[in-house]
């Protein structure tokens, strides 16, 4: 969110609170809080595509039986890598960052990988150290052998190690309509990490209570293990049943094991589950076939997830205790229930090259469907699952302040309050990283004590072609944004756009502008930067424009205020809006990333008004001066 802070003159005097004697250098400092860092993340061990956001410290909460993101943290940026799992890019970021945390809400990413900016450069690698799931760090289980056989399910398919659950059944078989290629494995992945987030919740859409239907006779059925984020050891298997003899609970069906330990990534002393690789399901109710063969049509395959239920089973959770008999199911009704009555703990999905995925929701309700997942190959192809929408795409906020002092030329009292605008950033790309929609939101907080009529506008640069814009308003206490028009309607010029010319007339006001470049695809990379500024009308149709230090004006400024009273600019060097040395104060200045709570005291009119900004912000001097303290404005 930025503020932009508009600054009517509360002193008497016309004098600055500095006096410059002659031979003075002149303070170009920028007085900026962004710094531009060449990002550098290695996801590789994912082997596809993967969303990332970048933090300024750890945002995850670990919990008896989720990790959930703390509240009111917003990430600074974030991207997808490319098909190898690899981002490189030049990514402004605050200048107060330094530590920093890269989270990845893939199922096939490591979640949280702590990194540090080094001369201008961040890099992160994922493959320092081996993939890990909760249950990796979890290392109190316990052994029954039995555990598993209780389950009553049958074990036609092989069989397994006793202890780590490997299986010695894996597919031997190289049809491609029945195993992924290394390329159909990439855009599955990528696809799977489009539609589930490890912190947040599966779309509605994509969860089912529906059993695969087999339209054909001799289909060919592969599963291919493709990762799990899951603090259990819980085991897999399947059953099926004929489109006219519906089964009516568990007690019904045939299970078949498929994973007896679907844990991908898990060490326990000498214990190493390893991936489970691919398995081809079988029809046995055919007694010319005591070994199985392809499914017949008509027939409806069903998947069930028993939690914790392998032999090794996890007891470092309090929770444990109730997982025994703990059931996900993908038949409606076959679900364990808990109290929130959720019975759908399935979800399914199909890519582009109708590929599909299954994931489970192992236990409890955290509602990410990532505890395991799967992929489904059929010849002939089993078709009643939902394709996943190519519009399904990524969205990243980004918010700061901007304030100003409208006295400008003259000194003020530098309090930089007089207008106030929180400033949004929303953009909105694909998996390509695409520019699909731009947004920009100033929401102006009204100062009562502000003597001047100002206007709001901003500046744009490295604009791309949009294909529309769209300008809206949403006034004090309305819920929803409206179309800017009437007295209302905003002025696109050349390259800037004027909001208001009084931003007093809407108090508290939020105004937006919406650049979209595409449905799908884009060519625009680059987001667009801004430069947002205050105004009033000057001589000869002209402005008294103020904007951040060393920003050039729009075409329309009043150039005979420059070198006035206490501003130093020198136009054809291309020197703007800057102070003598010996003035630590700016005109106007934008801090990356504040929040509202960072600018409490700030937009505090009735105790701060006249108040300079080092009085209210007792570390802005050593960062005026020295660059030092450059998190003065972050509350702690």
């Amino acid at each position: 969110m930025v503020i932009v802070v508009g600054i009517s003159s509360c002193v008497d005097s016309d004098k600055d609170l500095y006096q410059e004697a002659p031979g003075v250098e002149i303070n170009t400092s920028n007085f900026s809080t962004i710094q531009k860092v060449q990002v550098e993340i290695d996801c590789s061990n994912s082997e596809s595509r993967v969303p990332f956001s970048i933090y300024d410290g750890n945002p995850l909460i670990e919990g008896e039986n989720t990790i959930i993101l703390k509240e009111n943290v917003q990430a600074l940026d974030g991207a997808w890598t490319d098909e190898q799992g690899k981002f490189t890019a030049t990514v402004e970021l605050p200048a107060y960052v330094s530590n920093v945390y890269i989270v990845s809400t893939s199922p096939f990413a490591r979640q949280a990988i702590p990194g540090k900016i080094v001369n201008g450069v961040l890099k992160v690698s994922d493959t320092d150290e081996q993939f890990t799931t909760r249950a990796s760090y979890r290392e109190s289980t316990r052994f029954d052998r039995n555990r598993f056989n209780n389950l009553g399910w049958n074990t036609n398919l092989g069989s397994f190690d006793d202890r780590s659950g490997v299986i010695d059944y894996a597919y031997k078989g190289n049809d491609p309509k029945l195993t992924l290629s290394k390329s159909e494995m990439n855009e599955l992945r990528t696809t799977v990490s489009k539609v589930l987030n490890t912190l947040g919740s599966c779309p509605e859409e994509y969860r089912t209570q529906a059993d695969l239907y087999v339209e054909e006779d001799e289909t060919a059925v592969v599963l291919t293990a493709l990762r799990g984020w899951t603090c259990w050891n819980s085991s897999l298997g399947y059953y099926y049943y004929r489109y006219d003899q519906a089964p009516a609970s568990l007690k019904d069906v045939k299970v078949y094991a498929v994973f007896p330990n679907t844990q991908m990534t898990w060490n326990n002393g000498s214990l190493q589950a390893s991936p489970q690789g691919i398995k081809e399901l079988k029809y046995f109710d055919d007694p010319e076939y005591p070994k199985g063969k392809n499914f017949p049509k008509g027939y409806y395959i069903g998947f069930i997830l028993a939690c914790n239920a392998w032999n090794t089973y996890f007891t470092g959770f309090n929770s444990y205790t109730l997982t025994e008999g703990f059931y996900a199911s993908s038949t409606k009704g076959f679900s364990t229930k808990v109290n929130s009555g959720i019975d759908v703990r399935t979800a399914m999905f199909k890519d582009k090259n109708s590929n599909i995925a299954i994931a489970f929701e192992d236990f409890m309700d955290d509602q990410n469907f990532t505890d395991v997942v799967f992929s489904l190959k059929a010849n002939p192809e089993i078709t009643n699952v939902p394709p996943v929408d190519e519009d399904l795409n990524t969205t990243i906020e980004k918010t700061g302040v901007y304030a100003f002092e409208d006295e400008w030329p003259k000194a003020g009292d530098y309090d930089m309050n007089d207008v106030l605008v929180q400033y949004t950033y929303q953009k909105v790309f694909n998996i390509f990283n695409e520019i699909l929609s731009e947004s920009f939101i100033f929401k102006t907080l009204y100062n009562k004590s502000t003597v001047f009529t100002n206007g709001l506008g901003f500046i744009l640069s490295n604009e791309g072609n949009a294909q529309s814009t769209e300008y809206f308003i949403r006034k004090e206490n309305e819920k929803d944004f409206t179309v800017a028009s009437g007295a209302d309607k905003f002025t696109r010029e050349s390259n800037a756009i004027i909001l208001t010319d009084n931003v007093k007339t809407n108090p508290n006001a939020e105004y937006k502008v919406t650049f979209k470049y595409g449905d799908k695809n884009s060519n625009k990379k680059q987001e667009t930067s801004i430069d947002a500024f205050i105004y009033r009308p000057s001589k000869e149709g002209n402005r008294l424009e103020v904007h951040c230090p060393m920003k050039k004006p729009t075409s329309k400024v009043d150039t005979s205020l420059f070198g006035q009273y206490e501003d130093c600019s020198k136009p054809n060097e291309g020197i703007y809006y800057v102070s003598n040395q010996e003035n630590i104060y700016p005109f106007a200045f934008y801090l990356s990333n504040a929040n509202a709570n960072d600018i409490a005291e700030l937009k505090n009119f009735d105790k701060n008004e006249k108040k300079s900004i080092s009085e209210i912000y007792p570390k802005f001097i050593d960062w005026a001066k020295y660059g030092t303290n450059a998190d003065w404005y972050k509350k702690k």
